[in-house]
C-alpha cells in the first residue's frame, strides 16, 4: 500500500507540474532543536554568570576552560556580548568585564524586586520606629546607587534622591562601607581609579587618611559620612551580608546633624543591624 503523501511516477501525466511530497517532521528532530536551543540559552546565561560572579577581569580562555565550552562556540558568543554592550574587554587588554548593558539590566531587576516588595517593607517600618529617612544601596561601577529610599515625614529639607541615584565612594557611608568589606586586591583597584574629589570641608581628600578610616570600618562594621558629600547631612551604614559574610548590599540611616550627630546615630546602631539582618535573610532567599 502506497503512503498518502507518495505519487506514482506512472500516473503522471507528461508536462504535469511535479510535485514532491513533504516530510512530515518527526518528534525526534523537533526535540533535537528544541535541545539545540536550549544549549544556546544555558551556555550564554552561564557566560554571563562567570563573569558577572568573578572578582576579576575574566580570559575567553578561562570560561572556555570553567564550563567546558566548544572553543568556537565560546568566542561566537562571546564576541556577540561585547558587540552588544552586555560584556566589555578591560582597557587595553582582551579580559571581559561587565558590560554597560548588563549593569542596567542587573539594576532594573534589582530596583523592580524592591518594589512593594518584602526589602521596601523592612525599609518602611525601619523608618517608621527610628523616625529617620533610610535607603538600601548597592556598589556599581564604581558608584554607590541607591536601591530603595523611604523618607521620614518630618523632613523640612527634601533630598531629591530616588532609586537609581548615585553618590560617590569615598564621602558617602555605603561608599566607604564597600570599599573597606571589599577583598583587598579589589579595594586597591578602587582606591587607584578614584578621584578623590572635594564635596564639603569634611570630605577625605588625602588616601593614607582615607585608608585608615577604612581599617576602622573593618574593625566596627559600621561606616559614617560626617558631612563628608552634604552640608549639615549625617549619614551611618551598616553592611547586608551574605551567608560567607559577602556584603549583599547596604542600609544607611540619613539625618539632619543637627538632630542627628555620629554619637546620636550609634544609638540607632542595634536597630539598624537587626533590619539589615532581616534583609540578608530576604535576599539570600531571592538568590
Amino acid at each position: 500500500m502506497r503512503s498518502s503523501l507518495s505519487l506514482d511516477a506512472k500516473t503522471v501525466e507528461p508536462g504535469a507540474p511535479r510535485v514532491t511530497a513533504l516530510k512530515p517532521v518527526g518528534p525526534a528532530k523537533t526535540a533535537k532543536s528544541r535541545e539545540h536551543k536550549l544549549g544556546a540559552t544555558a551556555r550564554s546565561f552561564a557566560i554571563l554568570d562567570h563573569v558577572a560572579s568573578s572578582q576579576n577581569p575574566v580570559d575567553v580562555l578561562d570560561i572556555i576552560s570553567s564550563l567546558k565550552l566548544p572553543k568556537a562556540t565560546a568566542y561566537r558568543l562571546v564576541d556577540w556580548f561585547v558587540s552588544h554592550g552586555y560584556l566589555a574587554r578591560e582597557p587595553g587588554r582582551k579580559r571581559l568585564i561587565v558590560g554597560p548593558r548588563l549593569t542596567h539590566l542587573a539594576f532594573g531587576v534589582l530596583s523592580a524586586s524592591m518594589r512593594n516588595d518584602a526589602p521596601h517593607l523592612v525599609l518602611q517600618r525601619l523608618v517608621r520606629t527610628l523616625n529617620e529617612t533610610c535607603n538600601i544601596g548597592t556598589l556599581l561601577n564604581g558608584e554607590v546607587i541607591y536601591l530603595d529610599r523611604v523618607e521620614a515625614e518630618h523632613w523640612p529639607l527634601r533630598l531629591h534622591y530616588t532609586s537609581g541615584s548615585r553618590v560617590p565612594l569615598h564621602c558617602s557611608a555605603i561608599g566607604k562601607l564597600f570599599l573597606a568589606l571589599a577583598p583587598s586586591p579589589r579595594r586597591q583597584r578602587l582606591l587607584q581609579s578614584l578621584e578623590l574629589r572635594r564635596y564639603t570641608d569634611g570630605t577625605i581628600t588625602d588616601k593614607p587618611r582615607l585608608e585608615a578610616e577604612l581599617r576602622q570600618i573593618r574593625k566596627e562594621q559600621v561606616s559614617f559620612d560626617r558631612e563628608e558629600y552634604l552640608v549639615g547631612v549625617v549619614c551611618m551604614a551598616v553592611p547586608v551580608t551574605g551567608k560567607n559574610g559577602e556584603p549583599l548590599a547596604a542600609l544607611a540611616i540619613q539625618a539632619p546633624e543637627a538632630r542627628m550627630d555620629v554619637q546620636a546615630a550609634r544609638g540607632h546602631l542595634p536597630a539598624l543591624r537587626r533590619a539589615a539582618g532581616e534583609l540578608a535573610e530576604i535576599f539570600q532567599e531571592k538568590v
